[in-house]
């Protein structure tokens, strides 16, 4: 089965930051982090309940999966819900961060 990837405009802003701080620094590198980042979030195209709960789904009423994304020394987690046949990207944000609470999100 297929899935469709949707990102939420959260998600789309997060990682549009994260690319925006790459590339102020080094270009080539953040475009070659946005599109090994892509490529990782298209890969859930395919079976993405292969991939664990993530420890905020918890605090939600749905389940929400995460997928590490390493590059050099920096990991992004990616965390997703799927609705049928759509994997709706929630949140492109640094491990180091705090996890994700409800009022992270838009309603």
């Amino acid at each position: 089965m297929s899935f469709e990837i949707e990102y939420t405009p959260h998600a789309q802003s997060e990682l549009e930051n994260v690319y925006l701080w790459i590339k102020a620094r080094t270009p080539i590198s953040a475009v070659r982090w946005r599109d090994d980042l892509i490529a990782k979030v298209e890969s859930l195209a395919s079976d993405p309940g292969r991939h664990r709960l993530a420890p905020e789904s918890r605090r939600f009423p749905v389940e929400i999966r995460q997928i590490l994304f390493r590059k050099h020394r920096s990991q992004f987690l990616i965390l997703f819900t799927i609705s049928g046949k759509r994997v709706v990207i929630l949140s492109v944000r640094h491990h180091s961060r705090r996890p994700l609470e409800e009022g992270d999100l838009p309603a």
